[in-house]
């Protein structure tokens, strides 16, 4: 037997009605935002997400799918949805009419160890806010996001802020921190050691216990913040509390990726079930140059929709029993039951034709394909221009089975769907 491929799953019944469910919320909620959809190609150049991840973050040295195509070229199955996205503004001379609000979502690959709510084939659902650098817009960011997680029913969540800084506040502070990380080198995963030459910052990141340990007496970064960058972190941190949004300030939030500056942020979950960050994002000021774009800064964040699917409530997802199943008691009722059948789908309510086997059988597949109603066809009901109608799941005696004439069975069904 054929199976996924491991870290990969089939999403279908309730999973798929969750994640039609999120991306309905968040499409209705950004669209009031002003932000307007954009769809990228599944793979792209490898150079795209290695100059703009980083080589020293685990997504591209680690993690991503690439391989040489027919023609020679290096490409890669995207494992995020920010470096496509500024890749495309630019290609398609969309920066010629900056400030531009873009939102996404799709399937993104990363060769990961499978786990609880981690995936090597996951869907993410992202939003980026390019051309616009101030507080106001990052505080904006992080407030619709909140209120996307409370339209899907998520309320057990905070929200983690740090400052990056600017290129200022980076060099102070990278100098810092090699300083003390240096007095514990001998004691660093060979990753980190690796990284205290090449990318220090990258190593507040890891997820090494020993790495962990050694970092949390580190220096914090808030210390080390230029005067215009410390500004502008009080700045968002004000907004945030006028907009009401419940966040904690977190010194050691780097996130994974490089192109991150100022402003950087996570939604954890606070449930029992799966207490661990569902998304986040920050600022990038130099993402779009990267691509031979504008020199301007944006701003944006994801959530991985794999993760919030796991916090909602099966049973909110079960397919509804609104479906009809047009039942003819023998095949000498089919046709008038097959033209019945064209009649409800004119009237835009879903059906079911169920023709094969006895009543009985005919009655315990429309109860298995979850139709509420059943509009039985016999020799009485065509000779008589009528229709029998059976609700399935209906206690009261008196309502459940009722007589209607075929003309009215559209409006009558409309009524009780």
């Amino acid at each position: 037997m054929f199976r996924p491929i491991r870290g990969m799953k089939d999403l279908y019944g309730s999973d798929i009605n969750k994640y039609n469910f999120i991306i309905e919320q968040a499409r209705h909620i950004g669209e009031k935002y002003g932000y307007s959809q954009i769809s990228t190609p599944i793979v792209e150049q490898t150079d795209v997400f290695q100059r703009s991840i980083g080589d020293e973050t685990d997504v591209v040295s680690k993690e991503m799918y690439s391989f040489v195509d027919k023609g020679g070229e290096s490409i890669t199955l995207r494992p995020e949805g920010t470096a496509g996205v500024m890749r495309a503004i630019v290609s398609e001379s969309m920066a010629q009419s900056l400030p531009i609000k873009l939102m996404y979502y799709g399937e993104m690959f990363r060769y990961d160890r499978p786990q609880k709510g981690r995936y090597r084939q996951f869907h993410q659902l992202g939003f980026e806010h390019i051309g616009d650098k101030s507080p106001y817009t990052d505080a904006l960011l992080i407030s619709m996001a909140s209120e996307i997680l409370n339209s899907i029913g998520i309320f057990g969540f905070k929200v983690l802020i740090n400052s990056l800084g600017d290129d200022e506040t980076r060099e102070s502070y990278t100098k810092g921190l090699v300083k003390y990380l240096s007095r514990h080198e001998e004691n660093l995963s060979e990753d980190s050691k690796k990284r205290l030459t090449k990318n220090p910052l990258r190593i507040l990141d890891s997820k090494d216990s020993k790495d962990k340990e050694i970092c949390s007496m580190a220096p914090i970064i808030t210390d080390y913040l230029s005067k215009e960058s410390g500004q502008y972190f009080e700045k968002v941190c004000a907004l945030l509390d006028d907009y009401g949004v419940n966040f904690e300030i977190d010194n050691f939030l780097v996130r994974g990726l490089d192109y991150y500056s100022e402003t950087a942020f996570e939604f954890k979950s606070t449930s029992e079930e799966y207490g661990d960050s569902v998304g986040g994002g920050g600022r990038y000021d130099k993402l779009l140059k990267i691509f031979g774009g504008p020199d301007v800064s944006g701003i944006g964040f994801a959530f991985g929709i794999e993760r919030l699917m796991m916090l909602l409530d099966d049973s909110k997802f079960q397919n509804k029993a609104k479906k009809v199943a047009v039942v003819p008691v023998s095949e000498d009722e089919n046709d008038t039951a097959f033209q019945l059948l064209k009649t409800l789908y004119d009237a835009d309510i879903p059906a079911e034709f169920i023709h094969n086997g006895n009543l009985s059988k005919k009655m315990k597949i429309a109860d298995r394909m979850n139709c509420g109603i059943a509009l039985i066809l016999g020799e009485d009901e065509c000779e008589n221009e009528t229709v029998t109608v059976k609700l399935m799941n209906c206690d009261d005696k008196s309502k459940k089975t009722q007589t209607v004439a075929r003309n009215d069975i559209a409006s009558f069904l409309k009524h009780s769907l």
